[in-house]
This record gives C-alpha cells, sequence and structure tokens, in this order.
C-alpha cells in the first residue's frame, strides 16, 4: 500500500463525531438499516462493524457513517456537520419499523492499530488494509485510551485516506455516486438487495464506463493539485499535504506521489 509510510498509531477523542442509537428490537433495526443504507448490515457484529453511506434515488451520496453493534445496541457514528442529513432521511423511515434514533452524549474513540493487534472488549472494527485497521469504541469511563499513543483528529483523517477511504463534507452532499468516490469498494455491497439509489450504482458497476476516480495525492503545494476539486479537507502534517482528489482518470498518471486509492 504506498504511503503507507504515513500511518500513524494510537487512540483519538473524536470529539466532532456523534453516535446515533436506533433503538428497537434487533430485527426491526436491521431491517430498516437493510434497506436504506449502501452496506450489508447482516455481517456486523459486535466487533465487526462497518463503513456505510446513505444515498438518494439518483444514487448520489447523503452522508458517510459507520454502523456497529454496540451492548445490544445499533449506533451510527457520524460526523456532527452530517448528522442531521441522516436524521432528516431515516427519520421519515422509523414509524414503519417501530424504530427511533437518538443521539447519545457517550464519547466516540477511534483507534489505529497494527494489522494483528488485539482489540479492546468494546472495540468495532470498520476498515481495514493489508498494515492497519481502524476501530470505533463507545467510551463511557474514559478509559478507550489507556496505554495508547493519542492520535490527533488530522492522523486519524489522514489514515483513513491512505487506506482508501474518501468522505464526503455538508458541501459535497448529493454531488457525487459511490463510484467516483472509489467507494463501491469499502462501502457498497452489491449482492444485499435493494436499498435506496441502488439500482443506478448496480448499473454503474455493471454496465457503466468510469471516467472520473478520486485518489489520495501527496504533495507540498496546492498548485500541485490544482487541476483536480478537493473531496473532503485537506490536512498537512509539517510540510506535507493529504488531498483526495477528484478528476479525470489519466489526469493521475503523472502524479508520482499518487496512493493507490
Amino acid at each position: 500500500m504506498l504511503n503507507s509510510k504515513f500511518i500513524k498509531y494510537g487512540a483519538v477523542n473524536l470529539e466532532d463525531s456523534t453516535a446515533i442509537h436506533l433503538n428497537g428490537d434487533f430485527d426491526s433495526v436491521l431491517s430498516l438499516l437493510q434497506g436504506q443504507v449502501t452496506s450489508d448490515c447482516t455481517l456486523i457484529n459486535e466487533q465487526l462493524g462497518q463503513i456505510s453511506s446513505l444515498c438518494n434515488e439518483k444514487g448520489f451520496i447523503l452522508c458517510n457513517f459507520e454502523v456497529i453493534f454496540d451492548q445490544n445496541k445499533w449506533l451510527i457514528i457520524i460526523e456532527n456537520g452530517l448528522k442531521d442529513i441522516f436524521l432528516n432521511e431515516i427519520t421519515k423511515f422509523l414509524p414503519f419499523y417501530k424504530v427511533s434514533a437518538e443521539p447519545l452524549s457517550s464519547k466516540v474513540i477511534g483507534f489505529t492499530r497494527k494489522k494483528g493487534q488485539a482489540m479492546l472488549p468494546n472495540e468495532h472494527l470498520v476498515l481495514s488494509s493489508d498494515i492497519a485497521y481502524l476501530s470505533l469504541s463507545i467510551d463511557k469511563n474514559n478509559k478507550s485510551q489507556d496505554n495508547l499513543d493519542i492520535l490527533s483528529k488530522e492522523n486519524w483523517a489522514i489514515n483513513r485516506k491512505i487506506m482508501g477511504d474518501h468522505q464526503i463534507e455538508l458541501e459535497e452532499t448529493g454531488k457525487y455516486r459511490p463510484h467516483e468516490l472509489g467507494q463501491h469498494n469499502t462501502r457498497v455491497s452489491f449482492t444485499k438487495g435493494c436499498f435506496k439509489g441502488q439500482e443506478i450504482i448496480a448499473r454503474m458497476e455493471y454496465l457503466g464506463k468510469l471516467k472520473k476516480e478520486t485518489r489520495l495525492i501527496v504533495h507540498s503545494n496546492q498548485k500541485e493539485v490544482s487541476e483536480f476539486i478537493i473531496i473532503g479537507k485537506s490536512y498537512k502534517i509539517q510540510e506535507t499535504i493529504f488531498s483526495s482528489c477528484f478528476g479525470k482518470i489519466d489526469s493521475f498518471s503523472n502524479k508520482i506521489n499518487q496512493a493507490s486509492n
């Protein structure tokens, strides 16, 4: 994996994220999620979560988030800027499943660990690569970070980009489909059945020819990426900048520091 040398390990308090409790019986919440989100939530267990998305009917991404099952609770972990979009969309369907949605005040902790390193009992793996994985924990006792190096929010965001997870910000909601951001590889199930936008997303998977995509480019100044649209935020560590860049596929061929995702 290119740019793996930049991955930092440890724990971070994700103070810009909120846990939303989808409150209802197990099967009702699962049925709700299966019909709305892009990932296959039947694969989730107490230690394995998922990165996922909500799309509109035309297959454009409305918001990105994680889904975990923590202590008998279905939880959505989402950045605060996108929380209202998720709640507005999912609330339309809650009465049909007798489910409610309640934002929690619990702290969300993110971990970056080396592949093979053991997780805590309350940790949920959400993204992995050949050398590292990302996991989440709901911290009620402020002990999840004990004995771990402390990551910055910038390090956490950069780790995600290096591992091929290019997330949207509020101003980008409804503008990109999963294939354009590489999310079809990580956030979409093509075997679970129908969800909102599924027909168009599946058509792109099996019949479409992608002309533009998103890749991580590691650079030293903004001029180097001026021909691209930056997805989400760019992050700078010392003199190195990490940007998720969207553009024509052949535009990446001359970028020697690009990541493979």
